[in-house]
């Protein structure tokens, strides 16, 4: 009997047992993250991740998440309608502080279909950032030993969103492999108003960059011609030597716009001021001179490129307290010291000797059982209904829009830091508008945040706050530029001199001009005014002179600016504002709304900082 049952077991494994095969899962997900598709970003700053989803199945709703996988960063997520037989491609905006490893993943119905870790490489702080649209991804790599981060890139990949190409210094086209639509146009165009430059090159690799961008470049662009000298290249570049390496160039004609200027005297190199940025021409191809070893120095001398203000990113990579110390504002009327004392002068009366007289006349001191504890629950309750009475029932907002921007530049880029104080503790849903980008400021304890983007807006889901939490957010988005101004700037060895004025309507209180560490105070610029500037040289008194603030503010203009200046303006000299441009510098008292809280009304506070770039 035994041996039959060692057969049959001996029998039963020896027989091969069907095993269901696993169905693979009818959608795939292709990703490609960072600013050039292959995981690169800047810390700090918003990057794209394109991610294409295909469904060979049936209608399913996909949540897409992405967070980091090394350190403890916010969450964000992505909810799309994905229709059987349907392919789409959309862009996921996502930041990073410091991450080498993120994960996405996709669920549906609460059912995992998709899980990928992609590898991201930040860049460093100290380097410049190069986008290259060239189908040779050698051309200017010369740059990579010249502080540059040259990183070549496909066009398809430029974002429809301009701060999504924050993150570039400069973008180099010698050559488009795909036509760009006119929302990516649009975008690069915002990008170099908001302080990008843009180089473009011609020759016979440079027909389809001419097309793409003739209506933005600072020439008209003509027919090519041989033999063009490069003398006036090896000029630029300050080493002799060129002609012996590139004898001489194929080069388009051009003709100069009447708001551009040449670089070299015979044209091969010309730039165009737009905005706070500037698009560069060059009339040759950008891989000329690649033999050449003044190649480095003639782009470098040539871009000359300049530290920008970065309000929203280095408010998340540092730790600073510029959003929390001036947004945390009382937001309600507090009260004042005699009622407090009055309200515990009444509690000590009436539960002391006003209770024992009245219950010793009915002789019921016994009862005192009961009625203390009753008073007690009745102060308690008259307290607490005096607090909510003073805190309200609405959710209370305050924000600090600083809004950066170039005299005659149609957008603006905003940074809105916006600090939500809850009356009481519940869940609360924070909508924006589509085109906003939202995070939370860097602070001592790690801030998180969980966002949720969709076809239809960007929001943040039951957040959880208790009764009177304070919590702050960093809002950004293009808008339009508000600021009208006029102004006729002449720069001598002693500085800039000129008049200002006040062509829009908004009234700017607290103004100041601002050349590098330079400061002339002007205070109110109401419309129509006008000013005369003398900047002068060798003053060094940016946040050293007395800058008085106007009376009625919501917040201490000069804390704002010298903790913006000490955080985000510092420099090895110490804070001074980037670069040879004037900035005005100036405040207004208006205040549009940037999210929603439960789509019911708030109370909104605010103001807005102008930092205006002047030519």
């Amino acid at each position: 009997m035994r041996r039959f049952i060692l057969l049959c077991l001996l029998v039963l494994v020896m027989v091969p047992t069907p095993i269901a095969a696993q169905q693979p899962s009818p959608i795939t997900i292709a990703v490609q993250a960072g600013i050039d598709g292959e995981g690169t970003y800047r810390p700090g700053y918003w990057f794209p991740v394109w991610i294409t989803l295909t469904n060979d199945g049936a209608d399913r709703q996909l949540t897409l998440e992405w967070r980091s996988l090394s350190d403890r960063g916010s969450t964000q997520r992505y909810r799309i309608d994905l229709p059987g037989g349907a392919r789409k491609r959309i862009v996921f905006p996502v930041v990073h502080s410091e991450t080498r490893q993120a994960l996405l993943m996709a669920t549906a119905d609460g059912v995992e279909v998709g899980r990928q870790q992609v590898p991201l490489n930040p860049l460093r702080d100290d380097l410049y950032t190069l986008g290259l649209l060239s189908s040779d991804p050698a051309v200017l790599s010369s740059l990579s030993t010249a502080n540059f981060a040259v990183l070549p890139f496909d066009p398809a990949l430029i974002a429809d969103d301009p701060l999504l190409l924050a993150a570039f210094d400069v973008i180099a086209v010698r050559d488009l492999t795909t036509d760009l639509r006119a929302e990516q146009r649009a975008a690069l165009l915002s990008w170099v108003q908001q302080g990008g430059t843009l180089l473009v090159g011609g020759g016979a690799a440079g027909e389809t960059a001419i097309r793409a961008f003739a209506d933005m470049l600072p020439v008209t662009v003509g027919a090519l011609q041989r033999g063009v000298s490069v003398a006036a290249l090896e000029q630029v570049s300050s080493l002799t030597g060129l002609s012996n390496f590139v004898p001489d160039l194929t080069a388009n004609t051009v003709t100069l716009r009447p708001d551009a200027r040449s670089v070299t005297n015979d044209g091969l190199i010309s730039r165009r001021e737009v905005g706070a940025g500037t698009i560069i021409f060059a009339a040759f191809d950008l891989g000329a001179l690649r033999a050449s070893p003044a190649e480095r120095n003639l782009w470098t001398n040539v871009l000359s490129v300049q530290p920008r203000i970065a309000i929203g990113p280095e408010l998340r990579k540092k730790f600073t307290d510029l959003p929390w110390r001036q947004l945390n504002i009382p937001l309600f009327q507090q009260p004042s010291t005699a009622t407090l004392l009055l309200l515990i002068g009444a509690y000590i009366v009436v539960i002391g000797p006003i209770q024992f007289l009245i219950l010793r006349r009915w002789r019921r001191l016994e009862w005192a059982w009961v009625s203390t504890p009753l008073l007690i629950v009745a102060f308690l309750g008259g307290t607490f209904t005096m607090g909510y009475l003073l805190r309200g029932g609405q959710v209370q907002l305050v924000q600090l829009s600083i809004m950066q921007t170039a005299s005659g530049s149609p957008s603006a880029l905003a940074t809105t830091v916006v600090g939500v104080f809850a009356p009481q503790r519940q869940r609360y849903t924070f909508t924006f508008a589509e085109s906003a980008l939202v995070s939370a400021p860097r602070r001592f304890e790690e801030s998180t945040l969980d966002t949720e983007y969709s076809d239809t807006g960007v929001s943040i889901p039951d957040l959880v706050l208790d009764s009177s939490a304070f919590r702050t957010l960093i809002v950004e988005q293009i808008t339009t530029n508000p600021i009208q101004l006029s102004h006729r700037l002449e720069r001598n060895n002693q500085g800039w001199r000129g008049t200002l004025t006040n062509t829009g309507s908004t009234d700017l209180y607290d103004v100041m001009l601002v050349w590098q560490n330079e400061m002339q105070w002007i205070g109110q610029l109401a419309p129509s005014a006008e000013v005369t500037i003398n900047l002068q040289d060798g003053n060094d008194n940016f946040l050293r002179d007395f800058m008085p603030t106007s009376d009625g503010t919501i917040f201490f203009h000069t804390a704002v600016i010298e903790n913006m200046s000490w955080s985000i303006l510092l420099q090895e000299a110490g804070p001074r504002f980037p670069g040879d441009q004037v900035y005005l510098v100036g405040w207004s008292n208006e205040a549009s709304p940037v999210m929603q809280v439960n789509s019911g009304a708030t109370a909104l506070r605010g103001e807005t900082l102008y930092i205006i770039a002047l030519r």
